[in-house]
């Protein structure tokens, strides 16, 4: 089901956010603003929320616009329920190929280490 909040777009600063898990001393749904805004590929966040509490390096996937907050609220409960195709491919995927079936339980591809396997042969170690 495709959600209906587009999360890929950074927080702006001074926006009004809401905490979408439970953070260090932050409970789920707590109110806050962005004081720092702060990322290239990864976001993060200064919030100060208003139970007080000042949270530096608070992920993108951690907030939701205050505004946002119930729509957020409906597409996760939506996708718990529903699950993507993607999601259930890739649960099943971490079990089978890179488990332990094939020697390899840390997800390294199996190229990789044939690679580096002739590499180790070539120069005699």
């Amino acid at each position: 089901m495709p959600r209906t909040i587009d999360r890929s777009q950074p927080i702006r600063r001074f926006a009004k956010v809401v905490a979408a898990v439970d953070l260090p001393g932050v409970p789920e749904g707590t109110v806050g603003k962005v004081r720092v805004a702060n990322g290239v590929s990864w976001y993060r966040y200064w919030v100060s929320f208003d139970n007080g509490i000042d949270l530096g390096g608070v992920s993108h996937d951690q907030l939701a616009q205050r505004r946002d907050w119930p729509q957020f609220r409906i597409d996760r409960e939506s996708t718990k329920l529903h699950p993507d195709s993607v999601g259930e491919d890739a649960a099943t995927g971490e079990d089978g190929a890179d488990g332990p079936a094939t020697g390899n339980s840390h997800g390294v591809p199996e190229h990789l280490l044939e690679r580096s396997r002739l590499a180790r042969e070539r120069l005699g170690a």
